[in-house]
């Protein structure tokens, strides 16, 4: 109980509304999750290799698809990473959390799912009673020359270049992330807490997104939002912070 008092003192941003963030791709770079881009976007799996021979090829094979992607982009700058950020108030009533937009406007309501086992975590748990801060974000590496480059790969059968370079932006995406994540909380002494993004189990609801990129002015980094409210460009991707130190990601809601 006292490290929850401790937590929800009141706690000021380095600033209030949204800004855009333009970090160079040498920042953005070390948090490639390497392994995530070569076995889960790649598909560079283990199967029935043995180690040695599994070894082998992630440090070989994979490792220099991986290396040459990384020099070729920051040589062209296909992908170039860009953050719509803000910080804004929030107060969480039950299982809805009330965004109230910085400079004026009507307040969001955004509901989300409670888990029905374990602790029944939910996502407003994670904010301060009385009211708090709601940190977001809308990130993306996607841009014209990127979209008609792999247009071009794949209208001209390069579909292994297009597979390779589809994965690593979707993965740069994710990085760019956890780079205004981290950025974000620097003045709260480090990255703390967990980010949320629409479409995962404890943040269902895409119309999330929407608000987000309304709440980020992702505008005027090129993202735009679709009748489905889905993210364009495609290597796109946004979140909702919660900031506070027990928060944290669970998945489980049955």
């Amino acid at each position: 109980m006292t490290d929850a008092k401790i937590h929800d003192e009141p706690l000021t941003p380095p600033f209030w509304g949204a800004q855009v963030w333009e970090p160079t791709l040498e920042e953005v770079n070390p948090f490639i999750e390497r392994m995530s881009l070569l076995v889960g976007r790649w598909g560079y799996k283990k199967g029935n290799l043995s180690e040695g021979e599994y070894r082998q090829i992630l440090e070989g094979e994979a490792q220099g698809h991986y290396e040459r992607l990384l020099k070729e982009n920051l040589k062209r700058r296909l992908f170039v990473p860009k953050a719509a950020v803000a910080w804004h108030r929030c107060k969480p009533d039950g299982d809805t959390l009330i965004i109230y937009p910085h400079g004026g406007g009507e307040p969001m309501v955004q509901a989300f799912p409670r888990q029905q086992i374990n602790e029944r975590l939910c996502i407003p748990d994670f904010y301060a009673p009385q009211g708090d801060l709601l940190g977001c974000f809308t990130v993306t590496v996607g841009n014209p020359a990127a979209s008609a480059e792999m247009a071009r790969m794949q209208a001209e059968g390069e579909y292994q270049e297009y597979f390779f370079w589809t994965g690593f932006a979707a993965e740069y995406a994710d990085a760019v992330a956890e780079w205004a994540h981290r950025k974000m909380l620097e003045p709260f002494g480090g990255k703390t807490g967990a980010r949320f993004g629409p479409g995962y189990p404890s943040c269902p609801d895409m119309a999330l997104s929407r608000k987000i990129w309304q709440l980020s002015e992702a505008g005027r980094i090129g993202v735009t939002v679709t009748d489905s409210d889905m993210l364009e460009p495609e290597m796109s991707t946004s979140a909702v912070l919660a900031h506070r130190p027990r928060a944290r990601i669970f998945n489980r809601l049955v």
